[in-house]
């Protein structure tokens, strides 16, 4: 807490005034947190941070708080600091093996893997197999999920002018084109225009009629082919794309599982499929006593009869 104590030590001398550092305690950061995040919720905060006038009243509502004046010095200076640590928690959320429990924000990991990272790193304890306090606070705050309007453009700026291409036959009008680009992932897209790209600098003449002009633009018939091929290449892409999945998984599952007593091995191989597949089951059943394992065991089966 902060304290100020004014010292007269002669009669017309100069007042001197003495600032203890203040002491910030967790209610205190979640008030400013919670301030500052519901500012941000409301979309007024910039790409660079927090305006001046936004400090200001989270340093208001501390003052109000804690009874004496905080100033937006110190409200800067420990939001940055709740800034480097949103900025660790981000990083480890990614880490090899770890998972997410967004009910409690928690950043899980295995018992082994937990050993062995925070043995190389002590001061990354505090943010994993933990709820972290003011998580959501903090990523209304820093996290990048607003619109910026960094690439807006103006209504009177050109986007490109259309090519002309001989190819009269296949002349099509451009105004009821599907852009959403789903049909394009999915091989479906027949395209037969071309248009120049944004690089033009050649502004469009200005017009006398608020009539909505049509643009037509067409493609060769190699044109179109190449496009087309271009299509299915990438339709192929997207569907290996969305086949592959995650299989890391705890080392001691393939044992575990190859321990149980009184099961055939299909009915092991089956289960052990399973657990593969899903990573947060397989590292509970590592984690679990031989019998509970063994009921484990059975009620997947049973509630997955079609494994084996």
């Amino acid at each position: 807490m902060a304290e100020s104590v004014e010292e007269v030590p002669d009669v017309g001398a100069k007042a001197k005034k003495t600032v203890k550092v203040m002491t910030w305690t967790p209610p205190m950061s979640a008030c400013m947190m919670r301030c500052l995040a519901g500012i941000a919720a409301k979309g007024v905060k910039t790409d660079k941070g927090f305006k001046e006038i936004h400090i200001t009243q989270a340093a208001k509502a501390l003052t109000k708080l804690v009874g004496y004046e905080v100033t937006t010095t110190q409200v800067t200076n420990h939001l940055r600091k709740w800034k480097i640590r949103y900025q660790r928690i981000e990083k480890l959320r990614v880490l090899s093996g770890a998972l997410w429990d967004d009910d409690k924000k928690m950043i899980l990991l295995d018992e082994q893997h937990y050993l062995g990272h925070t043995q190389d790193t002590p001061k990354d304890a505090e943010f994993l197999n933990t709820p972290l306090v003011n998580f959501e606070y903090m990523e209304a705050c820093f996290a990048d999920k607003l619109a910026t309007g960094k690439f807006a453009m103006g209504s009177n700026e050109p986007l490109g002018k259309p090519v002309e291409v001989e190819c009269p036959e296949n002349t099509i009008d451009l105004e009821g084109q599907d852009t959403s680009g789903e049909g394009f992932v999915g091989g479906q897209a027949n395209f037969q225009s071309g248009v120049q790209g944004v690089g033009t600098t050649t502004p469009s003449p200005p017009s006398s009629s608020n009539k909505k002009r049509k643009r037509t633009s067409v493609l060769c018939e190699e044109d179109k082919i190449q496009v087309n091929n271009m299509s299915d290449a990438l339709r192929h892409v997207a569907v290996a794309i969305n086949n592959t999945c995650h299989t890391e998984t705890h080392p001691d599952l393939y044992q575990a599982v190859m321990d149980l007593t009184g099961c055939d091995m299909d009915q092991k191989l089956a289960v052990l499929d399973y657990l593969t597949e899903h990573k947060g089951q397989g590292l509970n059943f590592v984690k679990m006593e031989a019998e509970v394992r063994q009921a484990a065991f059975k009620r997947i089966i049973a509630k997955n009869p079609d494994l084996v």
